[in-house]
């Protein structure tokens, strides 16, 4: 397992000024870089947008947001009005990096050896069905 990630205080949102609620659905700010509020960002895409009744801002990924138009109908349909790239998808964030030390892809594995984890005692010598056998460990299931 990788290290858990560790408390950090971050500075306010650049946008509202309140503190940050949580850093795991935080945008970046495109002038400062640090983390932002969601829901800040949303509303100053909504207040910099000039959104009909059947409009609104939503997430689409990788730092863009878009607007949704909704036409009503038999079947509700939607579709993206205006794609806006808030954050630069290719800039690594110091901040964002630190959160997923397991799937980023600047995380380097160290496994501890098994050798490590268990002694000679638990290790059980296994015949491989080709009449050698090899010490092994085995784990037995929880009931």
């Amino acid at each position: 397992m990788p290290p858990p990630v560790p408390h950090r205080e971050y500075e306010p949102c650049p946008i509202s000024g309140e503190p940050v609620k949580n850093v795991f659905t935080a945008i970046a700010d495109p002038e400062t870089g640090r983390p932002a509020n969601f829901d800040s960002v949303i509303q100053r895409l909504a207040e910099s947008e000039e959104l009909q009744p059947n409009e609104q801002i939503c997430y689409l990924g990788r730092g863009s947001f878009g607007i949704l138009v909704d036409q009503k109908g038999k079947k509700p349909r939607y579709y993206v009005r205006k794609r806006i790239q808030f954050e630069d998808e290719h800039e690594k964030y110091a901040w964002r990096r630190e959160l997923s030390p397991g799937i980023s892809r600047d995380y380097v594995p160290a496994p501890q050896r098994l050798s490590e984890l268990y002694d000679e005692a638990e290790a059980v010598v296994v015949d491989n069905g080709y009449g050698r056998a090899h010490q092994s460990i085995y784990l037995p299931k929880n009931d």
